[in-house]
């Protein structure tokens, strides 16, 4: 006899999210990626989505000296290639880390669980710091009275949200032995 209440449907919730995180860890943990599992790798792929972040930010701050018409299409095309990128990016980041930042606890043993602690406080401290250089910039553009323009706008919105989302992958590449 099957039980069909409340429970009986969060378990099945529970056991599909769990199907689901092991499916992804043993695809993050796939051996045809152990070529981006060494540290200069690992360094190399941080440096290049370090590199993407500032393009994307200088291509949203070149909105606001864009007149229109072409030039606009131009940003937008180039907006659109710099994401693409930058999700290959970030999937192939995961896939150096195996995951370790991002999969559930039970899917993780305790070293990897241990691992992922560490790469939370390095990465608290990383934004606190990131966050704080950004509000001084902030203040500073407002005491010189420099316009703030759409791109602008857009740029401090959208590279902050980015930055946040990539951050405990970021530190865990560079960290990660």
């Amino acid at each position: 006899m099957t039980s069909t209440g409340p429970s009986a449907g969060a378990a099945t919730r529970d056991g599909r999210a769990e199907e689901r995180a092991e499916r992804r860890a043993l695809r993050l943990d796939d051996p045809r990626f152990e070529g981006l599992r060494t540290r200069r790798a690992r360094r190399r792929l941080v440096l290049a989505l370090v590199g993407l972040l500032v393009l994307e930010a200088l291509l949203f701050l070149s909105l606001d000296v864009v007149d229109s018409g072409l030039g606009a299409v131009a940003v937008a095309v180039g907006v659109g290639v710099l994401l693409v990128s930058f999700v290959l990016l970030l999937g192939m980041l995961k896939a150096s880390t195996r995951g370790v930042e991002e999969l559930p606890t039970s899917v993780l043993d305790e070293r990897e669980q241990q691992v992922r602690g560490e790469v939370y406080v390095r990465s608290y401290r990383v934004g606190f710091v990131a966050l704080t250089l950004l509000l001084g910039a902030a203040w500073v553009w407002q005491l010189t009275g420099w316009p703030v323009g759409p791109g602008v706008l857009t740029a401090a919105l959208v590279v902050t949200f980015h930055v946040a989302l990539v951050l405990p992958t970021l530190v865990a590449a560079w960290l990660s032995d």
